[in-house]
Parts: structure tokens; C-alpha cells; sequence
């Protein structure tokens, strides 16, 4: 059986966990904090440091863990060494702010224009330079079930953000989940893997989607101005990537279980109406 170690335990990791285990696959989840476990998982704390090094070097690794604070990756740092001898498939995963405007595809070489995506490429070198055969996995904004602009919407804040000619790159959760799963399973061999869905469309025109289909207040458009949102926040809208994902369509042949996002928020809305 294959045996998988989901290093962080948020919110990606719980769908990939589930993906793992319905395909058969042996999954230990490495944490801080074991809260709330779930049936046919294994849990390790983070800190045990004899057991983790030992699973790190013989596993193979998804790390869902950002870097900390002074931009270093914490897992590279506390277990290089053992990662550095794994034989296995180890997936890292990253972001889309490693790049700069435009279309981007794999073969786009980054450049950071914010500070999120520098640190984000300095953890990547990290990776990389410890165990060459790491997969960088380059993720847009993840949305699904419990993470979705709707959620705001429905606790009565109808204001959208709006930037002309801004798209956001998107990818479902479980599409996210699914697609890292097969390329694990599949034993495939690229270092850099982007993810995101390929329809484009703006926050505004989904949201309006949604509400024209429910028959509920129209979304009120607020216009982007960098002087009156937070750094994090203009660090997304600053640029405009067009994020093209060539090992997903032509290695992976990938079908999309939600490749239309605005019936997908309309589908986690009406689930959200109904409870």
C-alpha cells in the first residue's frame, strides 16, 4: 500500500487526506496540533522529532506548510536531512505570486514583483536544493465549502471588490485535491505543476451570477483604489496573471469536476441556504 505524509493539517489538507484515502492510499497527517481527528488516519505530532525524520526519509510528502516569519520554510529547516534522502515522490506546495504579469505556463520563470512571492521562491530553492526530485506544485486562490466570497455575502456584506480587466486565477479544493492525488498515484515527474482552473471569470460576474439565479440582493461593486487596502490584500490585486496549467491538460488529462466557478458558488451557496 501507498503510504503518504500530509505534512500541516488546515484546511487543504483535509480534502487531501480524504482524495488519498478513497484511492487507497496509507495517509499520516504531520501537525502542531492534533484537533479533531478524523477515522483511518494516522497523526503525528510535528515535534516528535525520531518518528518524523524516520517518515520523511521513507514516505511520500506533500507539504502544505508556508514559510514562517523570517521566510524560511520550518520543515526544511528542522528535517533537511531526512527529506534530503527520500527516494519517494515529495510534493511542495506554493503559489502563483512567484510570477510576475501576464500568461504565465510552467515554463514562465518567475518574478516576484511583492514580497509574498519573493519569500514563497526563496522557500521553493529551499526545497528544491535539498531534494532535486521535489515537485513544486504553483496553486492559485483555493475556494470550496466553508471558503467562498458567498459567506460574506449571505452574512449581509454585498460589497465586491472591482478592478478593470483583474481576473482572479481560481482552483476548487477538491479539483486542487484530486489533481495532486492522481499525479501522486500516476508516479509522474515535473518539478513545476500549476493549478488552476482554466475558466477565467470575475468576482463580480459570479457573484451576480449567483444572485440573479437566487433571485437576491445585487452585489454592490466597490472600486479597487491601492491607497485604501491592507498590503496583503494589494499584493493579489496589483498584478494580473493568466495562470496556464499544460502538465494538468496534456500530461494528466484532467477533467475539471468544477470548471465553471460561477455554478460552482452558486452550487456551495445553495448548501449554505438550505442548512
Amino acid at each position: 500500500m501507498m503510504k503518504l505524509s500530509i505534512i500541516g493539517n488546515g484546511y487543504t489538507a483535509q480534502f487531501l487526506s480524504k482524495e488519498a484515502l478513497k484511492k487507497g492510499v496509507q495517509v499520516s497527517i504531520i501537525t502542531r496540533n492534533i484537533s479533531k481527528p478524523k477515522k483511518n488516519i494516522h497523526y503525528f505530532n510535528y515535534y516528535d522529532s525520531k518518528n518524523i525524520a524516520e517518515k520523511l526519509s521513507k514516505e511520500n510528502i506533500i507539504s502544505t506548510v508556508p514559510p514562517n516569519e523570517e521566510g524560511l520554510d520550518p520543515v526544511i529547516q528542522k528535517y533537511g536531512k531526512s527529506i534530503e534522502s527520500n527516494k519517494n515522490k515529495i510534493i511542495y506546495f506554493s503559489a502563483t505570486s512567484v510570477y510576475g504579469d501576464g500568461e504565465i505556463n510552467e515554463e514562465t520563470k518567475p518574478d516576484p514583483k511583492h514580497n509574498r512571492g519573493i519569500i514563497r521562491l526563496n522557500a521553493e530553492e529551499e526545497w528544491i536544493k535539498t531534494n532535486r526530485n521535489v515537485s513544486l506544485f504553483r496553486i492559485v486562490g483555493i475556494y470550496g465549502p466553508k471558503r467562498h466570497p458567498m459567506i460574506k455575502y449571505l452574512e449581509g456584506n454585498n460589497k465586491i471588490l472591482f478592478k478593470k480587466d483583474y481576473i482572479p486565477n481560481r482552483i476548487h479544493v477538491e479539483d486542487l485535491s484530486s489533481i495532486t492525488i492522481q499525479f501522486l498515484i500516476e508516479n509522474l515527474h515535473y518539478q513545476i505543476v500549476n493549478i488552476c482552473d482554466q475558466n477565467k471569470v470575475s468576482s463580480y460576474e459570479a457573484v451576480k451570477y449567483v444572485t440573479d439565479k437566487l433571485k437576491l440582493k445585487e452585489p454592490l461593486i466597490v472600486k479597487y483604489n491601492p491607497n485604501q487596502v491592507s498590503n496583503n490584500l494589494k499584493s493579489f490585486y496589483e498584478f494580473n496573471r493568466i495562470i496556464k496549467c499544460k502538465v494538468i491538460e496534456n500530461d494528466l488529462k484532467y477533467e475539471y469536476k468544477y470548471p465553471d466557478y460561477p455554478k460552482a458558488l452558486l452550487d456551495l451557496t445553495k448548501k449554505l441556504i438550505k442548512r
